[in-house]
């Protein structure tokens, strides 16, 4: 963790005291919620299972496959999970070449890393988070740490695997800066104490992001969209540094 980090602070503005930067992965670093729905659509196929759009997106999307399977009603209960969870990691799979890369999102990382430790906190399975990291976004080396669903008991909105990658990077959460496109992400960041959340509107809107605890939303990650949340935190840390001197005088 190396560098001074001039253009990581110039790209996002964290001239905060920033100790960590957190990252969800699906929706907020790929384009990769239709590869999910197509997943589901196999699975509950083999079911005979008929499920709205609607009803994908309160009862199922964001979450991990292993918590649905387990405490969602379906034809499945009662079946092996290891089974089903297989099965729909196949599916998804199947689909993983039509993922694309939320605009800026590579480069951000490449930025932020040059002063920050990162780490990914995913609802997705290892091998999964894997492939998107190291053959779709090419950024797998400059990722500390990689929290996925099999090293965590409860997927969001549980802050569990926020805290945990907190306690890997040694950060207070309330000193990190955190990037999310769910809902039910963004509650599991707020529960954490994570506070300076970019809410990335590439699966929900705006509103629905804000309502749940993001302080800005934006509609990618290239630089010229992220210029308000640089400018909103540099303008924080002129106040903080101002009161301070004020302080001491």
């Amino acid at each position: 963790m190396t560098g001074a980090g001039v253009g990581s602070q110039k790209a996002i503005g964290t001239s905060s005291p920033c100790e960590a930067v957190l990252l969800d992965l699906d929706g907020t670093l790929v384009l990769s919620e239709g590869v999910h729905r197509r997943a589901w659509q196999a699975f509950f196929d083999t079911w005979g299972m008929e499920v709205t759009d609607a009803d994908y997106e309160q009862r199922y999307m964001g979450r991990r496959p292993n918590d649905i399977i387990t405490d969602v009603p379906g034809p499945w209960a009662g079946t092996d999970p290891a089974a089903a969870l297989a099965t729909m990691t196949a599916f998804t799979l199947e689909h993983a070449g039509s993922v694309k890369v939320v605009p800026g999102a590579a480069a951000l990382i490449r930025q932020l890393r040059i002063k920050y430790p990162v780490a990914v906190v995913t609802s997705a399975g290892a091998q999964w988070a894997q492939h998107l990291l190291e053959d779709v976004l090419d950024v797998r080396e400059l990722v500390d740490f990689v929290i996925t669903s099999e090293e965590i008991t409860c997927g969001k909105p549980s802050p569990e695997g926020y805290l945990r990658a907190c306690a890997a990077l040694r950060a207070r959460p309330q000193q990190c800066l955190a990037f999310e496109d769910s809902p039910s992400g963004i509650h599991a960041l707020t529960a954490a104490g994570v506070r300076d959340i970019v809410g990335v509107t590439t699966t929900a809107n705006a509103a629905d992001l804000t309502r749940a605890g993001a302080r800005w939303t934006v509609p990618d990650l290239t630089t010229r969209h992220l210029r308000h949340v640089r400018r909103s935190i540099n303008a924080e840390q002129t106040a903080r540094e101002s009161d301070a001197k004020e302080a001491t005088t």
